[in-house]
């Protein structure tokens, strides 16, 4: 399932991973995984990666700081491309990046059952 939100609604997660998006809206995607895809640059186009905890009882995220590039030289060099990887609880991986030229949506992948967690029933 995905919904589009606020970007106000989940800004811990927006700092902890994209600090710099300026975009009104987010899309929430409830999946239990997440296919890694467009790594390399492709006509002005590239998708990056970033994971964070969810936000904790004080209302923060933790970014979550991988030592792994995911940008090879080549994209048929690029180990990590179209490459599938669980969304752990309690964390989530954000999908951002460059659509042509331009900043992209940002795409916040969570678990179903973290959603009540990241968008409180109001």
């Amino acid at each position: 399932m995905a919904i589009e939100v606020p970007t106000s609604q989940v800004k811990s997660i927006v700092n902890a991973t994209f600090s710099d998006y300026r975009r009104k809206t987010v899309c929430i995607v409830t999946t239990g995984q997440c296919t890694l895809m467009d790594l390399n640059w492709s006509g002005g186009t590239r998708s990056e990666y970033r994971a964070c905890m969810l936000p904790d009882e004080t209302g923060r995220a933790h970014p979550i700081h991988a030592r792994i590039d995911l940008h090879a030289p080549h994209p048929l060099d690029n180990k990590f491309e179209g490459k599938t990887v669980q969304v752990p609880d309690g964390c989530a991986i954000v999908q951002g990046g460059h659509f042509c030229g331009k900043v992209s949506r940002l795409y916040i992948y969570i678990n179903s059952a973290d959603f009540q967690r990241v968008i409180p029933q109001s």
